[in-house]
């Protein structure tokens, strides 16, 4: 695993909890019978799934720059809660 996907610079804690997911979610992987890379390659769609529903919700639904979209999601999501939807 020296290949591994994280930041050199994260806590040790963090480092450690990375270690343990990833290795965990190859095991996981191996059990289901995909390969390391369909993994990779799956996880890689998933990424670029959310990015293009990042994008999409920005530009097209809530007009506004991606770096405001959380906060703008959390503020519609406590305002529905709020309503009981």
């Amino acid at each position: 695993m020296s290949d591994a996907p994280w930041a050199a610079g994260d806590s040790r804690e963090e480092q450690a909890a990375r270690h343990e997911a990833y290795r965990r979610l190859s095991a996981a992987a191996r059990r289901a019978g995909y390969s390391l890379g369909t993994l990779h390659e799956l996880l890689r769609m998933v990424a670029r799934n959310e990015e293009e529903t990042r994008r999409f919700l920005a530009d097209e639904v809530y007009h506004v720059s991606d770096d405001l979209l959380d906060d703008l999601l959390r503020v519609r999501l406590a305002e529905l809660r709020k309503e009981g939807k």
